[in-house]
């Protein structure tokens, strides 16, 4: 049975000049869990920072792998197993870019009931090291009230 959920989205980024962003994302989604695998679905709104359009975000979460994939104003799948390098290209309105992550943290205590996605990967665009990454996201069913 699908689940209305909050998710908090953490996302980190360290670069080999040195310097740190950070991102901070509250959304509204949906969960499910079938034959042991589980699903995130949310949506991000047109964001004036990037001027991008909206984006639907899907993650299948399995025992030792999340996938990723972004559909709309960008479109890419992403595949997270630890120590397994994956390519994809980045589909955007101002043109594709060759990307590839090289994960050194895959971990999930999902449950039915919810919980924590936790990534941390080394991001290349080009075969070039672009930054050190980390991502939680905090899966939590929302109450009705």
């Amino acid at each position: 049975m699908q689940k209305n959920v909050t998710i908090q989205i953490q996302g980190r980024q360290k670069y080999p000049e040195g310097h740190e962003d950070q991102q901070d994302l509250l959304v509204s989604g949906r969960f499910y869990e079938r034959n042991g695998v589980f699903y995130v679905l949310y949506k991000e709104a047109e964001n004036d920072s990037t001027n991008l359009g909206e984006v639907t975000t899907f993650l299948t979460i399995n025992r030792d792998s999340v996938v990723l994939y972004r559909k709309g104003a960008v479109n890419i799948t992403q595949e997270f197993k630890k120590g397994v390098l994956h390519r994809s290209i980045y589909n955007t309105c101002y043109g594709n870019m060759n990307l590839s992550v090289m994960p050194s943290l895959v971990e999930s205590d999902l449950t039915v009931n919810g919980g924590r996605i936790s990534l941390g990967y080394d991001l290349f665009v080009d075969d070039k090291l672009v930054s050190y990454n980390g991502l939680l996201l905090n899966v939590k069913e929302d109450i009705p009230q």
